[in-house]
């Protein structure tokens, strides 16, 4: 009795706290912008980000999220590798969390640009279980409507953790900062003038690997080193 008086206390600790985070995360140095001045992304709360152009962010995913996470971020070019996070009701007494394999999306947004993160909803958990080797989606410019697909991130994500693969770890963000890639300046208003139908390139791979290498348990690690030290 006294377990489950706790794990009720726990489970609405945690319930207040994430209702008292702001769904709105500054993801750039200094005091806040307006929005005209920012890139805004907008996340699904289905969405789970995993990194930002290589980098673990801290505060991106918020338990208990209105509709959206909106994320402000210095104009530039990012790289958001995510995948699709849902809590399904089975019956009465059962519930299933369906996650799929990530995807990357690619965003070079202008000031005041607003993009939003998309996929193609399920309807049932069905749906949402045949989505898990195939999750696709796409980010779409909310004020004129251009859209650009993700690309296959060819990462596997095994119930929890992504699939370790050799390389040095990834050191968590110190910080919510994180800067656009390098000669972004140059090419947003470029880019601007040539949208279209472009698709979004390949993640950082090393990057990558990287993260996967630290979702791993120490025994995850040993194993695989074993496997391809043979």
């Amino acid at each position: 009795m006294l377990s489950l008086r706790l794990l009720t206390l726990t489970l609405c600790t945690l319930f207040l706290a994430a209702c008292a985070r702001s769904p709105v995360v500054q993801l750039y140095d200094g005091p806040a912008k307006a929005d005209s001045q920012v890139l805004t992304v907008k996340v699904p709360s289905e969405i789970e980000v995993f990194t930002i152009n290589g980098k673990e962010v801290e505060g991106v995913n918020t338990f208990f999220a209105t509709d959206f996470k909106e994320l402000k971020l210095a104009p530039g070019r990012y790289e958001i590798l995510a995948y699709y996070k849902e809590l399904w009701q089975l019956d009465a007494d059962n519930h299933e969390i369906v996650k799929s394999n990530p995807a990357n999306f690619t965003i070079e947004g202008a000031p005041g640009e607003e993009w939003l993160l998309g996929f193609n909803t399920p309807q049932d958990v069905d749906e949402a279980r045949a989505m898990e080797d195939s999750f696709y989606g796409w980010v779409e410019n909310t004020k004129n409507g251009e859209r650009v697909d993700a690309q296959k991130s060819e990462l596997i994500l095994n119930r929890g953790f992504l699939a370790p693969i050799t390389g040095e770890e990834v050191t968590t963000a110190t910080s919510n900062n994180v800067a656009p890639q390098a000669g972004t300046e140059a090419t947003t208003t470029a880019s601007n003038a040539t949208k279209g139908t472009s698709v979004a390139p390949e993640a950082n791979y090393l990057d990558t690997l990287k993260a996967q290498w630290k979702q791993a348990t120490a025994e995850e690690r040993r194993e695989f080193l074993q496997w391809i030290a043979e």
